[in-house]
């Protein structure tokens, strides 16, 4: 089957999902196609049939940890969180706790002594989606994260405008994903797409943005619009429309910008798109972060973004999904973890051969001890890291 009838074949099944789900909500980890649709179980975090209205709660496997202050001068609230209240707050800190403890601890501890890039300045994460907690884990000493994918990030979310039916069905919806993130730690890029048309209760790339900053211990002190400039070669402050934002955030006397960029990464705009062309060039210059894309870098309408990163990247993360193995290995070493033989199954079985009879061949393989991308069993998991023998300096764009 070609790609076009598997993309049309996917949206047909998600949209199906979507209508069983009266109250269905986008979290998505990539922007250019559909994500697998995994299902939490429920013994923990979301449910495998038809979520209730009311959301169920999981038992916390820790304290609550310290979380961040939303300072936002222009916000209509003074509450340190502005997106949920009450009981609905706390069922969101339990989420977090199951996160942390499945996910989160362990790829930031696997980090420490795998990653080992220790050093500031920009970290780049395309098909990124608003996954900011996995390159934050990863890069935590980054004084800027650059995220890109195709949806609009959208304006914050607050309680305070809204009515109290509205805000209930808000704060469902979100704490019904929040759950389900926790169990599945990616988005899935149709439901994301949804949320982009929903009326009543839309949440936006830049809520949950500011939420994973403020579950991470940010204090997000400004929150703004920003748009291409061409004249510096740069994103800067805009009046609007909400299409990329940046977040400022602080943390331990540290100030710390998350620019999130929607940007279509394909070659059918890159071709035609130098500035854009020019701006990735400099990005790709810094260490990156690819996980839960769709596989699109192994796809022939994203050649121009992968050949930057061969050329490029001083050192890159991944699962599987990103660049082809038989690319990736001209960056420089690559370390493998986990297992690999075949592609989550919603994929072609054809991606990523090489990377398949690499993992066959290796006599170094480590373990990983997380779950980070699709496949959630522990032989499949699967994760590289290619570092390039001499980085040369980022340019600044």
């Amino acid at each position: 089957m070609n790609r076009m009838n598997c993309v049309l074949t996917l949206a047909v099944k998600t949209a199906l999902l979507l209508l069983s789900m009266s109250l269905a909500f986008p979290l998505t980890v990539q922007a250019q196609t559909l994500a697998p649709t995994t299902t939490a179980p429920t013994t923990e975090v979301a449910q495998t049939t038809e979520p209730s209205a009311t959301p169920i709660a999981v038992k916390p496997s820790a304290a609550p940890p310290l979380q961040g202050k939303y300072q936002v001068s222009a916000a209509t609230t003074s509450a340190a969180f502005p997106f949920l209240t009450a009981e609905n707050k706390k069922l969101a800190d339990e989420s977090w706790a199951v996160y942390q403890k499945d996910h989160g601890q362990p790829i930031k501890e696997w980090a420490k002594s795998e990653v080992r890039f220790e050093r500031t300045g920009t970290v780049f994460y395309p098909f990124s989606g608003p996954d900011f907690v996995t390159v934050n884990q990863l890069y935590p000493d980054a004084d800027r994260y650059v995220m890109v994918a195709m949806q609009a990030a959208g304006e914050p979310a607050l309680l305070a405008p809204m009515s109290p039916e509205r805000a209930q069905h808000f704060q469902t919806k979100f704490l019904r994903e929040w759950k389900r993130f926790a169990y599945n730690a990616f988005f899935i890029t149709a439901e994301l797409e949804a949320d982009r048309f929903a009326k009543s209760a839309h949440i936006g790339i830049t809520t949950i943005l500011t939420t994973f900053a403020l579950y991470t211990g940010y204090d997000v002190a400004e929150l703004y619009p920003i748009a291409y400039d061409p004249a510096s070669g740069q994103f800067i402050k805009a009046q609007g429309p909400w299409n990329s934002v940046r977040l400022v955030l602080k943390k331990n006397g540290k100030t710390v910008a998350l620019d999130y960029v929607s940007l279509d990464l394909s070659d059918q705009n890159l071709l035609v798109n130098e500035p854009m062309r020019g701006w990735l060039s400099h990005m790709t210059q810094h260490p990156m972060l690819i996980k839960a894309a769709s596989h699109l870098l192994q796809d022939g309408n994203f050649i121009v973004l992968r050949d930057m990163i061969v050329k490029n990247a001083p050192i890159v993360v991944q699962d599987e999904t990103g660049v082809d193995y038989a690319q990736l290995k001209k960056i420089g070493n690559v370390q493998l973890y986990g297992g690999f033989s075949l592609p989550f199954e919603q994929f072609s079985l054809h991606k990523q051969q090489s990377l398949a009879q690499a993992y066959k061949q290796a006599t170094d393989v480590k373990p990983i001890p997380f779950a980070f991308s699709y496949n959630k069993e522990h032989e499949r998991r699967s994760v590289q890291i290619a570092r390039r023998d001499k980085p040369e300096k980022a340019e600044k764009p």
